[in-house]
């Protein structure tokens, strides 16, 4: 697949995620998909249960791959991790990152850069979660600026 083709899927992944939310077509944004090898990393994106887990191809991997689009992210500038829970700090200090985004609502943290929402499979399962997981995205996307 070219570059050229690449692009044009991340635009449309991210645009249609964006219209799924309802947000207006002026906030819509060209996504630079030119990968860079020796960019550090952006994003760690960690989930904590691998119930349908979006490390592996499928619904799940799709419908994050248009969250991290939807705020100018692909999956060359993340790193997607599955791990326990009692991991998860020993993995953040091995893995620095700009911003870490668990997949968990259920974690919570005072780290500026530590984000958490809904799990991607639990937004396929119940649409209503959709607004407060693109809230947590815009707070991400602006960590990231």
């Amino acid at each position: 697949m070219s570059s050229e083709h690449i692009l044009r899927y991340k635009m449309q992944s991210r645009n249609e995620y964006l219209e799924a939310l309802g947000i207006p077509d002026f906030l819509f944004t060209e996504v630079d998909s030119t990968p860079s090898i020796s960019a550090p990393l952006r994003c760690l994106v960690i989930e904590l249960n691998p119930k349908d887990t979006f490390c592996e191809a499928g619904k799940t991997r799709d419908l994050l791959v248009k969250m991290l689009a939807s705020i100018e992210l692909d999956l060359n500038s993340v790193h997607l991790a599955s791990i326990e829970k009692s991991n998860l700090d020993a993995f953040v200090n091995a893995n620095a990152a700009q911003v870490v985004l668990v997949m968990d609502s259920t974690f919570k943290s005072d780290q500026s850069s530590l984000f958490s929402t809904y799990h991607p499979r639990d937004i396929i399962y119940d649409s209503n979660l959709k607004r407060e997981t693109w809230e947590i995205l815009k707070k991400v996307k602006q960590c990231l600026k």
